[in-house]
């Protein structure tokens, strides 16, 4: 039996793998969002970006349009304490309440009123003799009061420091039974009054005319003011709590002040300002404020209580005020002692 040919045998045909099924892909928003994630951060997204927008645009509004009112300007105010050198405003009348904003160094006051050492040196040997009538004693004056008692005019210099009110008939200075100067008032004692109110300092912050008279006022304070064109006529305002009882200064009247401790101003903006608060439509050169006797002992144990100096070894004593909820304290910022 022939056998085949080979070519002529068909291959076996190859069995074709049997595919298996599978699920069509997962849609994009079935993969992504099937607690709904997408659109939840989408919106989100959005959201914070509005109100970011919204707030810098309400902001940059609020810069371009808005108007900051700054805080009170304070002031350091040398209240022994006219200002020599005569900061302010020029002019007259102005805002009785305005800001009170120039600071008053000691040492610049007095060479702009004095100088000179040589003018210094005048200045005080005529308050000594002339003013004070002490040729011998070597009374300590700040160098703001003096300053300030230079400016002034004879008259109404020698008023306030009560010049010839209270002297006695004799001629020479009343003495006690130790032969000591007397320590009254109008005395030379470095315990008197007037030596007192010529070597102590007082410094204030205040904000305006109206903060500076309150302050003044929690203090027990009098108030005089010099009226112009010549101060020769003054108007004193007794009790602050009621200034509509103003009235025009006496002989009386100073003879009474003067043995008080007494301190001034003579910068234009602080005297516009209290005088303004005041009520008076005038614009005097300068006011001056008379405190209680028991303020001036309340500065006195202070003083001595500082550094333990006795009163006759000091030259200078600086007492810083501060006035809160109408209660006055005071603390002794600087001293000098007697060279």
């Amino acid at each position: 039996m022939q056998s085949p040919n080979p070519k002529d045998v068909q291959a076996p045909e190859e069995p074709v793998p049997f595919a298996i099924g599978t699920l069509p892909e997962e849609e994009f928003w079935e993969r992504y969002n099937r607690r709904l994630e997408f659109p939840l951060a989408a919106v989100a997204a959005v959201l914070l970006h509005v109100i970011v927008f919204v707030v810098l645009v309400f902001g940059l509004l609020s810069l371009m349009s808005g108007t900051q009112t700054p805080d009170p300007k304070l002031e350091l105010v040398e209240v022994a304490g006219w200002d020599p050198s005569g900061l302010g405003s020029a002019g007259s009348g102005g805002n009785p309440d305005p800001n009170i904003i120039k600071d008053v160094t000691p040492e610049q006051a007095l060479r702009d009123v004095l100088p000179t050492p040589q003018a210094i040196a005048e200045a005080k040997e005529k308050i000594q003799k002339i003013v004070l009538d002490d040729p011998s004693e070597n009374i300590p004056i700040s160098p703001q009061n003096l300053g300030k008692y230079s400016q002034l005019d004879d008259e109404l210099r020698k008023k306030l420091l009560g010049n010839g009110s209270q002297k006695g008939s004799g001629p020479g200075a009343g003495r006690g039974d130790s032969g000591d100067p007397g320590a009254g008032p109008g005395g030379t004692n470095a315990d008197s009054t007037r030596a007192r109110g010529l070597r102590w300092v007082l410094r204030f912050q205040v904000a305006n005319g109206r903060d500076y008279l309150e302050q003044l006022r929690a203090m027990g304070a009098e108030i005089l003011v010099p009226l112009p064109p010549n101060d020769k006529e003054s108007i004193l305002f007794p009790d602050l709590n009621k200034p509509s009882q103003k009235r025009t200064a006496t002989d009386d009247d100073f003879r009474r002040l003067a043995r008080k401790i007494q301190f001034g101003d003579t910068r234009r903006d602080a005297v516009v300002g209290v005088v303004g608060a005041l009520g008076l439509d005038v614009t005097p050169k300068t006011f001056f404020a008379f405190f209680p006797k028991e303020l001036e002992e309340q500065l006195a144990r202070l003083e001595t209580g500082f550094k333990g100096r006795r009163s006759e070894h000091i030259e200078e004593t600086i007492f810083r005020v501060t006035v809160r909820g109408g209660r006055h304290e005071f603390v002794v910022e600087e001293q000098t002692a007697k060279r």
